[in-house]
Formats: C-alpha cells, sequence, structure tokens
C-alpha cells in the first residue's frame, strides 16, 4: 500500500477481501465487474480482488474512468503494472475510459496516457474504449465552470465527434481495431426522440447517430443508472422518515424494478435510432455504473435523505446481493444487457463529498464492506511496550503507515506477517511501521514501540442477510466459513538497517527519505496523504438529479 501504486506484489496470488459472510452465488458472473475508484487505481492497484467480495465467483471485468490523472502523487509505473498483473491473473478484460472536457491540451494529454496504458494490454484483455463520461450533464455545472462556449465547442462545434473519431483512429492503429467503443450517458440521455437533443444544451442523439453509422455493431450504448439518486421517488405518504415504497421499486432487480425498467427503455430507444437511421449497429448495450450507498451519501439531495433505511448497511447488502444473483433478465422480451458494472471497487469522495459505493472500504483494508458485526480478519494481541525496542527479526516490512490500523492492515493482508510494530505519531499522519514473520531477537530504539502479534480471525455468530420485499424465497444464512484471505507475496524488506523515525524534528529515519520527498516516497504527506477515496466521476451526483428531474422519463409517485 502507501504512495506505490500498490507496491510490491506485482504478478502475485490474487487479492481476496476477508468476510464471515457470503451472500450466494453470483449469476452470469462473466458478464458483470466492478467499476474502480480513483483511490484504487492511484494507490492500491495491487488490491484489486479476483473474487467477487462475499462469493465465490470470478471477478474478471474492471471498468477504469482513466489511465492516469494529473493531480495523482503515486507511481503511475507500479499502478499499471498492478493492474496488468490482475488483468492477466484473472484473465480479465478492461473496459477503459479517456476523457472529453473544455480544455483540450488536458483531454490529449489523458488520451496519450490511456494508449500507454493500453500497450501494456494484449487486445484480448481489452473490452472496449470510452471516450467521455457523462457529457450531457456538462450544462448543469455552471457557467463558471462550464460556460455557454464549452458546451458550444463539444456539441454545436463538432469537438466530441472529431476527438471519438481520432482517437477511435489511434486505437485502431495501435491493433485494437476489433474492441468495441462507446462514449457515457445517464438517464437524461433517454429523454428524447429517441435520445436527448438540445441546442447548446447536449445532441446526445446527434451524436449517437454519426456514431452508429460510422462504427456500427461495434458501437456499444452505455448508461449509468443510479435508483439511489432519483429525486421521482418519495417518502412514504403520511411519513417523514420512511420509504418503504420507495425502497421495493428501486432496491430491487426484478423486471419491474429501476434499473431494469430502464434499460428496457434503452433497448426500445436503441431500436428506434437503428429504424430511423437504417443503421445496422446498436446492438450491445452496457450500464456503465450502477450501485447503492451504505451510509447517507454527502451528495444525495432528494426528498429520501431523511429515511434512514435508503442509505444503510442493510439495503446495501441486500441490493448488492440481490445484483450477484440477478440473472440479467431485464423483462418486456427484451434483449438482457450484454455487460453491467458496479459501482464501485472502494469509497469514493466526490468533489470532496463522501460516498459509500464500495465493496470495500478503502485501500489496505483486508475485510470486505458485508461482515458481521464484530467481525475481523485477524485478531491481536499485545506482544511488546511501548518500549524503547523493536523486532529485530528480518523486516517484511519497514517503513511508514498511516496509524496503526494501517500497519496492522498490512499484516493482516501479508499471510507471512505475525507480528507488526507501530512507532508513535512522527508528522503529517505519518508512523514508522514494522512487519516480521518472527520476533526472537530485539533491536533497541530511541522510540516507544508497541509490538502486536497475529492470531486467527475474529468470527462472532454470522447473521443472515435480509431477504429483499420483491423476493419470494428467503436468502439462506451466510456460510460461516470466512472468505479466504489473500495470498501475496510477502513485500521484500528495505536494504537500509531498521530506522528510527522522526521525532518531528524533521530530521528523517536513518537511509529512508521523508514520504515527501521526489524519491522513494512511500506515501504521500500533509493533505496528499492517501485518502479513503478520491472522486471517479467528472460531475458531480447533483447535476444528475437536475438531469433526472428535466428528463423524468419515469416517474415513480410513491405518495
Amino acid at each position: 500500500g502507501g504512495g506505490d501504486g500498490g507496491g510490491s506484489r506485482v504478478g502475485v496470488a490474487a487479492f481476496v477481501c476477508a468476510s464471515d459472510m457470503s451472500l450466494g452465488s453470483t449469476a452470469f458472473a462473466a458478464k458483470k465487474g466492478i467499476a474502480v475508484d480513483d483511490s484504487t487505481m492511484q494507490w492500491c492497484a495491487s488490491q484489486i480482488p479476483e473474487v467477487w467480495p462475499n462469493s465465490d465467483a470470478p471477478m474478471t471485468s474492471i471498468r477504469l474512468f482513466k489511465a492516469w490523472d494529473a493531480t495523482w502523487e503515486a507511481d503511475q509505473a507500479a499502478a499499471w503494472d498492478n493492474l496488468a498483473a490482475y488483468v492477466t491473473n484473472a484473465g480479465a478484460q478492461v473496459l477503459i475510459g479517456t476523457q472529453i472536457t473544455c480544455d483540450e491540451a488536458e483531454d490529449n494529454q489523458a488520451w496519450e496516457w490511456t494508449k500507454a496504458l493500453v500497450k501494456k494490454l494484449h487486445p484480448d484483455h481489452v473490452m472496449g474504449l470510452g471516450i467521455g463520461n457523462e457529457l450531457e450533464l456538462l450544462q448543469y455545472k455552471g457557467t463558471d465552470m462550464v460556460p455557454e462556449s464549452c458546451l458550444k465547442k463539444i456539441w454545436e462545434e463538432g469537438y466530441l465527434w472529431q476527438q471519438f473519431q481520432r482517437m477511435v483512429s489511434e486505437f485502431d492503429d495501435l491493433g485494437f481495431d476489433a474492441v468495441p467503443v462507446t462514449s457515457v450517458f445517464t438517464g437524461l440521455g433517454l429523454s428524447g426522440s429517441p435520445f436527448y437533443e438540445h441546442a447548446g444544451k447536449a445532441r446526445v442523439n446527434s451524436f449517437l447517430v454519426n456514431a452508429t453509422k460510422a462504427y456500427g455493431d461495434r458501437f456499444a450504448f452505455t448508461w449509468n443508472f443510479y435508483p439511489y439518486f432519483d429525486p421521482n421517488y418519495g417518502l412514504d405518504a403520511g411519513t417523514s422518515d420512511e420509504c418503504t415504497n420507495a425502497l421495493n421499486h428501486a432496491a430491487c432487480w426484478g423486471p419491474e424494478c429501476s434499473v431494469p425498467v430502464q434499460m428496457r427503455m434503452a433497448r426500445a430507444k436503441m431500436a428506434e435510432l437503428a429504424t430511423q437511421t437504417n443503421a445496422a449497429g446498436g446492438g450491445k448495450l452496457w450500464i456503465g455504473e450502477t450501485g447503492w450507498s451504505s451510509d447517507l451519501a454527502e451528495t444525495l439531495k432528494t426528498n429520501l435523505k431523511p429515511c434512514t433505511t435508503w442509505s444503510s448497511m442493510d439495503t446495501f447488502r441486500n441490493y448488492y446481493r440481490d445484483f450477484l444473483a440477478w440473472d440479467l433478465d431485464i423483462g418486456g422480451g427484451q434483449q438482457a444487457p450484454d455487460h453491467v458494472f458496479w459501482f464501485t471497487m472502494r469509497d469514493s469522495h466526490n468533489f470532496g463529498a463522501n460516498e459509500f459505493f464500495g465493496l470495500i472500504s478503502e485501500c489496505d483494508e483486508p475485510k470486505c464492506k458485508v461482515i458481521s458485526d464484530g467481525y475481523e480478519a485477524a485478531d491481536y494481541t499485545e506482544f511488546d511496550g511501548p518500549a524503547a525496542r523493536s523486532c529485530g527479526d528480518a523486516p517484511l516490512y519497514n517503513s511508514w503507515s498511516r496509524g496503526e490500523e494501517n500497519c496492522k492492515n498490512k499484516c493482516t493482508l501479508d499471510p507471512h506477517c505475525k507480528y507488526f510494530g507501530i512507532w508513535p505519531h512522527s508528522h503529517n499522519g505519518h508512523y514508522w511501521c514494522k512487519l516480521t514473520s518472527t520476533c526472537t531477537t530485539w533491536t533497541s530504539d530511541s522510540h516507544q514501540v508497541s509490538t502486536h502479534k497475529k492470531g486467527p480471525a475474529s468470527s462472532p455468530e454470522p447473521i443472515a442477510s435480509t431477504p429483499s420485499p420483491n423476493e419470494p424465497e428467503p436468502t439462506p444464512a451466510p456460510s460461516p466459513a470466512p472468505t479466504p484471505m489473500p495470498v501475496p507475496a510477502p513485500t521484500p524488506a528495505t536494504s537500509a538497517p531498521t530506522p528510527s523515525p522522526s521525532d518531528g524534528s524533521g530530521d528523517d529515519p536513518q537511509g529512508v527519505k521523508d514520504p515527501g520527498s521526489s524519491t522513494d516516497k512511500e506515501i504521500p504527506t500533509g493533505d496528499q496523504d492517501m485518502p479513503v477515496g478520491a472522486a471517479s466521476r467528472p460531475l458531480a451526483h447533483t447535476a444528475l438529479l437536475l438531469a433526472w428531474a428535466v428528463a423524468a422519463p419515469l416517474v415513480y409517485n410513491t405518495q
């Protein structure tokens, strides 16, 4: 972990998050994947799960919003190597994205990074190329961020279409000419005849006409659907904080539930477009993002904010469980979606606002999010200290951490680790951390070091997940057997002697550079320390709410 893109576990055994709760089997696992949040991509690309959390099926497809970002501080080469290792080990496919914004220079830099990353991947491992994400929502960002001139450039002057054609051509020149291409839109795009078309705001319909005519069946229609943020839902009649009716329609996967209904509408509109244009295209339907928040997302602005059940772990668990079990049927005799991505791998920030859609809470966390109360992936006991000494045996890891919990998690993730030592706070949230497999000798230290010993997992009596309201059969109690822990290779020990961490005076530990220096950086300092999550979506969900309120292709009156 830390600031090295996941660091030293390139090309080794799979990462699997630990849990004592099984949510059952995964139906059509080959057509389901997970969107990779920016935190995972930047900080822990070595921790992409190769098995669906809380299930036993291989997880073999991911969506990347971007190859890299100019603001990221981690090691790009290590992150890319770890991503490529996951793809190779899992036999996975990647839907890789590149941005379209108001800044052509930044767009071109992002595209260069995308090309550099796909060169590391065989065409068999690239599911598709996504050029632009939710561009029809730019109109709701405000003229200070997106001036009218930008909207005019993208839609009226053809910037999106010009960039799309150029990027696809260059993609083809790299040997990916048989790989599908797409641009990702939201539910707003479904409002129109057949798709959204408003001069000066967004011309989704015109773009889709051009794309299907030019690329035929190679072009995939991709949509992001979020019932969690749908402003058309309201509280139960006569209540101030109940939302049973909304949950029964939104937090489920049956043919009359929110997301399948929207997919049915998308399929019908795709067919309508093909009829109008006599184009052969429009066969592939991908869902780029869908998911639920396990706690109140700070971006939720709808009438359902007071309903605690709406943004709860129980609802998250049941929605995810039913997603895993979903047979992809969308009803109405319509063809099932060709691929669906859950958003997201780890909890993320959306322009600084916390959201909780992740299946794992953060980088270096060994546990899945769905666990029994009190479950720990490993139990630890105090072994020594605080004392002016540390384990003198050969270290597995000997560098910075973000505190005792983070150091402990590093030990839990490494099956060779049996002991971890944690030093007092040094600076900017940094604590020295040492992992060892044995602790038979001691080394004197000028700091008070606490050493802990690892034991087996702590598994209380497991709890059964609550049956979904639309499911006639109750879900069996989860298996008491924990999900297997990952088995990565040990992190190489640093060659320098065991250092003494800084006491905050500005002196670095012996032989180790400060994390803020330009080389040998383990984790960044200060405000740029590794976040729990980072914005993975270019536009805030508040814009999505406005878009849905305007489009309102589906009205769910729950009062």
